[in-house]
């Protein structure tokens, strides 16, 4: 479980990790995206843009008129990411205008491919290149649209967790993870059996 400035990365798929912005916390409900700035400190944790490019983003944007805006669609892209997942669980289709949301965002880039010469020959490599802070939705949104288009939706899970909402792709080999971390939800659940099972030998 790696965990950067509170923020938990564990799902294995951006997307997801997106949506675990949003936590249960001592049984109460926690986001932990309240505004512009934690968006920009998530993007860096995820490592989708290094410390210089966050700094200079929340320098140039965080007073921008714009920010409010774009921070609220953040939310409901968040809002509606949620939606699709707790679909694809339940093996529902996923609505058009989820597709026009993500397709949307698509459309705004925020890179270039480009040749590069190699000692072996040459290779195709793609430069980001974030410019606005409404382009961190893009890479969230290929993430989102690769899942739905080439994963598995059965490996798609909820942690087992009984109080916990967050959500994985299942990447391992058996596909038999059932908990967001061994030693969060794992653990307890651990506990709890072995109290379980130690009250009924007395």
């Amino acid at each position: 479980m790696s965990e950067t400035q509170n923020f938990i990365i564990i799902a294995d798929n951006l997307s997801l990790d997106f949506l675990n912005t949003q936590i249960v916390d001592d049984g109460k409900p926690k986001d932990l995206l309240n505004n512009f700035e934690d968006f920009i400190e998530w993007s860096e944790a995820v490592k989708l843009i290094g410390p210089v490019q966050s700094e200079k983003l929340i320098r140039d944007w965080a007073r921008q008129s714009e920010t409010k805006k774009f921070f609220s669609e953040v939310k409901e892209f968040r809002r509606t990411l949620r939606e699709m997942i707790e679909g694809i669980t339940k093996i529902k289709g996923v609505k058009p205008s989820t597709i026009k949301m993500i397709n949307g965002i698509l459309h705004q880039g925020y890179g270039y491919h480009e040749l590069t010469k190699t000692e072996s020959g040459f290779e195709k490599r793609f430069r980001s290149n974030f410019d606005k802070p409404q382009q961190l939705l893009t890479p969230i949104a290929e993430s989102a649209a690769d899942l739905i288009s080439y994963g598995n939706p059965k490996n798609v899970r909820k942690c087992e967790g009984s109080t916990c909402i967050l959500y994985f792709y299942d990447t391992t080999k058996n596909h038999a993870r059932r908990w967001c971390s061994m030693t969060a939800c794992g653990n307890r659940a651990k506990a709890a059996a072995f109290y379980e099972r130690t009250r009924k030998k007395i």
